[in-house]
């Protein structure tokens, strides 16, 4: 390889899930590439582990190319935290009604649907009541007296037509009393007076519902006023495919989470508020990236005692049908992918690669600026072209005076496909990106678009009756529960509710949408999100397209390739 006389540069940009490294000789200004790599990120982003990773890959590269960097450019960190974790569903300030249940609640009991007042257990001793009523069950009662007090009361003339629980008791007390009657179990009873009204349902297996499926019916039942029906339809499309749900009229103004308790601090129309995290859903999803400043959460490690972050983003794998019209029980969609960019940079990530390389490091800018600079590189790009950097952790739309960052990028749809699945997160990570086929027999595979094919080589045993992929060792079986049609109708949803929807939210920071949306980083190589970000933005309309940084390096390496050209410039 030739190379003229100039200084060899090394841009780097370590990702959340994945480094990529670009070689360049610059001479006069004048970038020339001469190399380029990329490995999966060790451990989180801008720790040492990361760095060590970065080191390494920068070796290789060297060693294959005979080439040796004489300076290294990368841009500021901030990693972001990807991980699942239970949360009541999504619920808007001041809606007019809220779920009991919990969200990680499991069974119920019995079937059918019923509205009452609500009677605690105790209050059963008394005169019967003429109306229907649902029955509470505190923690401290235990499921057989509990069934014995339902039993008596039911024979004194009480007309129950639900019963709540505090323990997951729902399937032990139905099954020792003589009436059927849905009972829901795991449910929050704090703050539901005597007397409140309840909506109460428990679904057969194969059956939909049909009261709490209805925005009209539900209010009123629950007698709420006509002018709040637009936030009840809200609420009954997020919660009509539970497998059980209690419902009532929400009272006064949201409660305040409790201090030791998991919350999310955002600032509102210029003011900081408190929220629980199921109403901080529903403000991170609506409102654009930045309006968070610190969450707890206790089942994400680096959030457990209270996190400084830029930006949060939650999606509810309960939607992730949405749209697909998936048969009920198909996936186990429970439990909500949670996406934390953190507010602090690593500060020290330049000196730690000096220290590991032996060559001179700096931060040149920041990963916005850098993406921008490599894929406004793309041949035959429009001027007015907004760019948006798909990466592991976080998208960043960059236009001409401004950009947005937002966390929940790639790695959210890792997540997301490893706990629909139940699969592990290397074998989502392959099965997220390309179709699959469903093996019939040794020799025949149903294909996604409906085809039956023959296979090359005969099937192992464990992948027939099974949904696989193709791996580069043959065919990887990864569900026997879903046909090849289901799992495309899936893995789009998948996309559309995390990648295309976060998009979208992030485009609310800006003024006016982009007449041209260009999308890099290694998320871009994903044909369907792609697809997925054009349908999700059909209605601005917006042209949808992928960058080919330098013309040469297709839409990966625009942070890397944007490092050098931007360090080129400076000379």
């Amino acid at each position: 390889m030739t190379i003229r006389r100039g200084v060899i540069v090394a841009g780097i940009d370590v990702g959340n899930h994945t480094t990529e490294l670009v070689l360049s000789c610059v001479h006069d200004g004048e970038v020339t590439p001469q190399a380029h790599g990329h490995a999966p990120t060790r451990g989180r982003k801008g720790s040492l582990e990361s760095l060590q990773g970065a080191a390494a890959l920068l070796h290789r590269v060297e060693v294959d190319t005979g080439l040796y960097a004489d300076e290294l450019v990368i841009s500021a960190l901030r990693p972001v935290d990807t991980a699942t974790a239970p949360m009541p569903p999504a619920s808007t300030p001041g809606a007019p009604v809220r779920s009991l249940r919990r969200p990680d609640a499991s069974t119920a009991g019995g079937t059918g649907y019923g509205v009452g007042r609500h009677v605690p257990l105790q209050a059963l001793t008394e005169a019967p009541s003429d109306e229907p009523v649902v029955v509470s069950v505190d923690s401290d009662t235990d499921f057989e007296a509990a069934a014995s007090a339902l039993t008596a009361a039911d024979r004194g003339g009480w007309r129950i037509v639900g019963v709540l629980a505090a323990q997951d008791d729902a399937v032990l007390i139905r099954n020792r009393i003589p009436f059927d009657v849905p009972v829901v179990d795991e449910v929050d009873l704090a703050g539901v007076a005597p007397d409140a009204l309840i909506a109460v349902e428990v679904v057969a297996e194969g059956r939909a519902y049909r009261a709490t499926a209805d925005p009209i019916a539900l209010a009123a039942a629950l007698k709420l006023p006509a002018d709040r029906l637009v936030q009840v339809a809200e609420f009954c499309r997020e919660l009509a495919d539970s497998a059980a749900i209690a419902v009532t009229a929400s009272t006064g103004p949201a409660a305040t989470p409790d201090r030791d308790g998991d919350f999310a601090d955002c600032r509102v129309d210029g003011e900081l508020r408190r929220y629980s995290l199921a109403h901080a859903h529903a403000v991170l999803r609506q409102a654009p990236p930045g309006c968070v400043e610190f969450i707890r959460l206790g089942k994400v490690p680096t959030a457990k005692q209270g996190l400084a972050v830029h930006d949060a983003f939650f999606t509810d794998l309960g939607a992730v049908d949405n749209g697909a019209w998936l048969r009920r029980g198909l996936v186990e969609a429970s439990g909500t992918v949670v996406a934390l960019l953190a507010a602090d940079e690593v500060d020290d990530a330049a000196a730690t690669l000096t220290e590991l390389t032996g060559r001179p490091a700096r931060t040149l800018a920041t990963e916005p600026e850098a993406a921008a600079r490599g894929a406004r590189s793309t041949p035959g790009l429009p001027a007015d072209t907004m760019v948006c950097d798909i990466g592991g952790g976080t998208i960043d739309l960059i236009g001409s005076s401004r950009s947005v960052v937002a966390a929940g990028a790639g790695e959210a749809v890792t997540v997301a496909v490893a706990d629909v699945l139940g699969v592990p997160r290397a074998l989502a990570e392959q099965v997220k990106r390309s179709p699959a086929v469903r093996v019939e027999g040794p020799h025949v595979a149903h294909e996604e678009d409906g085809r039956r094919v023959f296979l090359d080589a005969p099937a192992q045993s464990d992948a027939i009756g099974r949904l696989c992929t193709r791996g580069p060792a043959g065919l990887v079986p990864f569900s026997s529960r879903l046909a090849a049609e289901e799992w495309r109708s899936l893995r789009l949803a998948i996309k559309q509710e995390t990648v295309a929807a976060n998009i979208a939210r992030a485009l609310r920071g800006f003024d006016r949408p982009p007449s041209v949306l260009v999308l890099a980083g290694g998320g871009a190589l994903d044909d369907e999100l792609m697809r997925s970000v054009s349908e999700a933005l059909r209605s601005v309309p917006v042209v949808v397209g992928r960058a080919n940084v330098l013309g040469v390096h297709g839409p990966r390496f625009a942070v890397a390739a944007g490092l050098v050209e931007m360090y080129a410039a400076g000379r």
